[in-house]
């Protein structure tokens, strides 16, 4: 497979999208272990926030979903089960907003703890506002037809909630053409359905998006809000450009070559913008890498016995005198020497717990 293909694109998981999805499929009778297997998700990924995977296999896993429905407006079905109490934090920040704009403008600001790709722009034209499906990742596998549909419905199913009435809408429109169920758009939607238009959106009256919400509550939204800032504070950290390149020379340290050309491969970008990305967090491949192999050497010395020779393999040194170079700048010591000065610490310390 091309891995500078869209569906090998390198996604991060959130604590919402996959769970989400895992739970509409087992609401239709699927395994959810079936489910990952068949996609080549782990299980152990869907509550890593550390974990990533390809825009492909989130893509199998929205499809695996909607094969499960068996309905080919899935996303349509999909879109409209969603509910506010389901997106956890966020949710509660959107649902005690003062206005629609207000809690749009949350959806914008924390939308990666609830979706990698999914977002949407506002254009007021006169009395009329359109709410427009523009994901941050736009490609062939992101605007395919099931992704405005399950995003547009969802968006829908929101507003609903937050008015606490059905959400009027004057039309939508799609610049696709018509799928083969426009009449369960219309109905989904309840307004006019419209294809091979410009854009995918909801267009409704401007003036819902400042009237007053029934739920607002300013004091709880800030608090909300300085919670929502922690998280995405320490998602922006664990999904750095750096972040992303120690996951992958941990993952395949040893397995195989570790070259600055893979690693921008796995990222999907140019090595000569991974390298301007790292700068931009004031690091190096070379920088990162070196530390890895150093905390990698240090434990296969003094944890285990596998040999010099071995060990210089497994961090990708072509010549066991490249590591032997390598250590003593690292540690000012030679390798061998490194070991036998701090063997008898791990040996004492087996001693203390045995």
């Amino acid at each position: 497979m091309d891995p500078n293909s869209p569906a090998e694109q390198t996604i991060s998981l959130n604590p919402v999208t996959i769970p989400s999805l895992i739970n509409i499929a087992i609401k239709h009778g699927v395994n959810a272990n079936t489910l990952l297997n068949d996609v080549g998700i782990s299980a152990d990924s869907v509550t890593d926030p550390k974990a990533t995977l390809t825009l492909g296999q989130l893509d199998a896993l929205y499809s695996a979903c909607g094969v499960s429905m068996g309905s080919p407006a899935f996303g349509l079905h999909m879109g409209n089960m969603t509910r506010l109490d389901s997106l956890n934090l966020v949710g509660s920040l959107i649902g005690t907003a003062d206005t629609l704009n207000h809690a749009v403008d949350h959806y914008h600001r924390f939308r990666e703890l609830l979706h990698p790709f999914m977002d949407m722009d506002i254009r007021v034209e006169g009395k009329e506002a359109a709410l427009i499906y523009s994901p941050t990742i736009a490609n062939e596998i992101t605007l395919q037809p099931c992704y405005s549909e399950i995003f547009l419905t969802s968006i829908l199913k929101i507003f609903s909630d937050l008015t606490r009435k059905p959400f009027k809408l004057n039309r939508v429109e799609f610049s696709y053409a018509d799928p083969g169920y426009a009449d369960i758009y219309a109905s989904t939607f309840d307004a006019p359905a419209y294809f091979n238009r410009g854009m995918c959106a909801m267009i409704f009256d401007a003036s819902l998006l400042n009237q007053p919400l029934p739920g607002r509550y300013p004091e709880l939204n800030d608090s909300f809000q300085i919670q929502a800032e922690k998280y995405l504070m320490e998602l922006d950290r664990l999904n750095s450009v750096e972040c992303q390149i120690i996951r992958y020379l941990q993952e395949n340290m040893g397995v195989k070559p570790i070259s600055m050309q893979d690693a921008a491969q796995r990222l999907n970008v140019t090595t000569r913008t991974l390298q301007r990305r790292l700068k931009k967090e004031n690091t190096s491949y070379v920088n990162i890498r070196e530390t890895i192999r150093f905390k990698q050497a240090k434990l296969y010395l003094t944890e285990t016995s596998t040999n010099i020779d071995e060990i210089a393999s497994r961090l990708g040194f072509s010549e066991p005198t490249n590591f032997y170079h390598a250590f003593k700048r690292w540690a000012s010591m030679s390798p061998g020497e490194y070991r036998r000065t701090n063997r008898p610490v791990r040996q004492e310390r087996e001693a203390l717990s045995a």
